[in-house]
């Protein structure tokens, strides 16, 4: 995976996998605001993208799952862990996203990865 230095050099998804060795890590959640993660129908009528990443494919499906039992009808699948870097830099786009829209820290709004 390509390196963005000086930002691309850890995730606290990573430190968490590092610090609990036995755990199932997955990076999810990060790229909405908290509100919109429980209720994607609250924006957009739902269409819009939410991000998994993690090291076993199990812990991912069942996040999935979750997602889905939430109301997310487009789950996309980044890969490894790692990629829980891009998620977390994402985090703060986020905010600016919001901010360009006049809303308050957080934001209610989604983004859609087209295919």
């Amino acid at each position: 995976m390509p390196k963005l230095e000086p930002v691309d050099t850890d995730s606290l998804g990573e430190r968490i996998q590092r610090a609990l060795p036995d755990t199932k890590v997955v990076k999810s959640f990060v790229t909405q605001e908290q509100t919109t993660v429980v209720d994607p129908k609250a924006v957009g009528d739902g269409d819009h993208t939410m991000f998994v990443a993690g090291d076993d494919a199990d812990a991912k499906r069942q996040a999935t799952e979750l997602l889905k039992a939430y109301g997310w009808t487009d789950v996309l699948d980044l890969g490894p862990l790692v990629c829980a870097r891009g998620m977390e830099m994402y985090a703060h786009m986020h905010s600016a996203i919001a901010f360009g829209l006049g809303q308050q820290f957080g934001g209610h709004f989604g983004i859609k990865v087209v295919r």
